[in-house]
């Protein structure tokens, strides 16, 4: 007997998801919306629409899919996921409550939990960034982005030594990406060993480079060390 829609939809929506991974979302795209042609409330296949737009960078058209999909189902945590992924570009806060969202409904996800990290990054609140980070290396322990994120975050709030044990290892070993090198000058400038982290930022950079990066890194983890401004006075009465 030949399969019904409902039957095909999740095996061709492995097709997009094969798709994505081999770096062809077209392909996933068209996948995902002829299942969505006979399904049209299909809430997988509009989430699979989404990331295909997302990964072709059609954040609008991906955003349109992801809601769609959460009218369907607002407990859809990789469309709330995706819709904060592409807020990420444009307004961190609001991605940050996309992404808490999907958290609420599956704290387990590690990736929400990475990308929650990265929204409060981005906001400034790097010592914020520290604890959904340690939830997602909780949930997923190979979570290698997460580490780099979370030594990163520590770095840039002031905890040096913290940042080193995570940002050390990967810094020095056969994986090492000049990103990674970057971030682990940070956590040695907030280590106070700034000759180090020269040495370190010299292996990618030029020289004009190097003080121009320890210079930023120091002005940052400064800022996030200073007291929050005192709240306003009350308005006097009349």
């Amino acid at each position: 007997m030949p399969s019904t829609a409902a039957e095909a939809g999740p095996a061709s929506l492995n097709v997009a998801d094969a798709a994505i991974a081999g770096g062809n979302p077209t392909m996933a795209l068209s996948v995902s919306q002829s299942v969505l042609q006979n399904d049209p409330g299909n809430v997988d296949a509009l989430e699979h629409e989404g990331d295909a737009y997302y990964a072709l960078d059609r954040c609008p058209s991906a955003m349109a899919a992801y809601k769609l999909a959460l009218t369907h189902n607002p407990s859809a945590t990789e469309a709330q996921t995706g819709l904060g992924r592409c807020l990420l570009k444009t307004d961190p806060h609001a991605a940050e409550l996309a992404f808490d969202a999907a958290i609420q409904d599956d704290p387990g996800n590690a990736d929400a939990l990475n990308d929650l990290g990265i929204a409060r990054d981005l906001q400034g609140n790097f010592a914020g960034a520290v604890d959904p980070y340690q939830k997602a290396l909780l949930a997923d322990p190979s979570m290698t982005a997460g580490e780099v994120n979370l030594g990163l975050s520590l770095a840039l709030s002031g905890h040096g030594p913290a940042a080193l044990q995570y940002l050390g290892p990967l810094a020095t070993g056969p994986n090492a990406t000049p990103k990674i090198r970057e971030d682990y000058a940070a956590a040695l400038v907030a280590s106070g060993r700034h000759d180090e982290a020269r040495q370190v930022l010299a292996i990618d950079l030029p020289p004009d480079q190097v003080e121009t990066a320890l210079n930023g890194f120091a002005s940052v983890i400064a800022a996030s060390q200073q007291p929050p401004p005192p709240p306003a006075p009350p308005a006097p009465t009349l």
